[in-house]
């Protein structure tokens, strides 16, 4: 199973946007290529990523997760956010984007902002502009604290797949090798951020090109893999969990069912008591007749 935790929703996107799937042309119709694109090249999980600012009180999720679920059946789709930090205030809020979106990721632009979302702020990833020159440099202090507490580090890749932009691709690859030495090759998850279809690429593609920045090859499957799942499981835990208080939320059926294996394997034990209880006296029996 691999994922692509960073598909940028479409901006100003009207609440028919399941009828205007039906046009040719526009933001969805080809949000659907990228999609279609996506899941050919084996993608099963992929996550709608909406970029905010400012105050997130007043935001409110306008992805709509299941749009294109009838056109791909099997596919999980989410919803992300990415928040940009560029105030220590913004933190304070963003507990009620829980409600909203299914994973919280934030942006932050200075190393202060960054060295509180590695150590205080309760979100799943945290993405970091790497095709543009970076105001801070990448410490293995403050990732190592993040990686240690299940937050995932992430790289778009996009910016190096777009034609005619030599500095974001030469910045993307010094960027991504100095966040690969930071956090010792762990807890890095490689997503697209694909505008445009033309834009994606297979899983074992991107293990490839992450050789570029260091990583070994199984490293770079495990970005797109195993690490990107802690992520999901990560958001979901923190959705449904409160001070180590889990909720347990099982499909339709699973607790009858559950029921159901308790109530024979209650019988199958009364029937091995019951048994052993007959043997031992018949033996008692036999014992006081000899």
């Amino acid at each position: 199973m691999f994922y692509d935790l960073n598909i940028p929703w479409p901006k100003n996107v009207p609440a028919s946007a399941t009828l205007e799937f039906a046009k040719p042309t526009g933001p969805i119709a080809d949000l659907f290529k990228t999609v279609a694109t996506l899941v050919d090249l084996g993608y099963t999980t992929i996550a709608y990523d909406y970029e905010a600012a400012g105050k997130t009180s007043s935001i409110t999720s306008p992805i709509q997760k299941d749009v294109f679920a009838a056109s791909f059946p099997g596919i999980t789709f989410l919803s992300r956010v990415t928040l940009l930090l560029d105030d220590a205030a913004q933190a304070q809020s963003l507990p009620s984007l829980t409600k909203e979106f299914d994973i919280l990721a934030v942006r932050p632009t200075n190393e202060k902002l960054l060295l509180a979302a590695c150590t205080n702020l309760d979100i799943d990833l945290i993405s970091v502009d790497l095709s543009s020159r970076l105001p801070f440099y990448l410490k293995h202090r403050a990732l190592g604290v993040a990686v240690a507490r299940g937050i995932k580090i992430e790289i778009c890749y996009s910016p190096a797949t777009r034609q005619n932009d030599h500095y974001a691709r030469r910045n993307l690859i010094s960027n991504a090798a100095a966040l690969f030495r930071a956090t010792r090759g762990k807890g890095i998850v490689i997503s697209s951020a694909a505008q445009q279809a033309l834009e994606c690429r297979g899983p074992y593609d991107v293990a490839n090109l992450a050789t570029l920045w260091g990583f070994t090859q199984e490293k770079g499957k495990l970005a797109v893999e195993g690490d990107a799942r802690a992520v999901c499981t990560h958001a979901r835990m923190r959705r449904r969990s409160y001070k180590q208080v889990v909720e347990i939320v099982g499909e339709d059926g699973d607790e009858e069912k559950k029921e159901e294996q308790t109530r024979e394997e209650k019988g199958k034990g009364v029937g091995k008591s019951e048994t052993g209880k007959s043997r031992r006296n018949s033996k008692k029996r036999k014992a006081t007749d000899g």
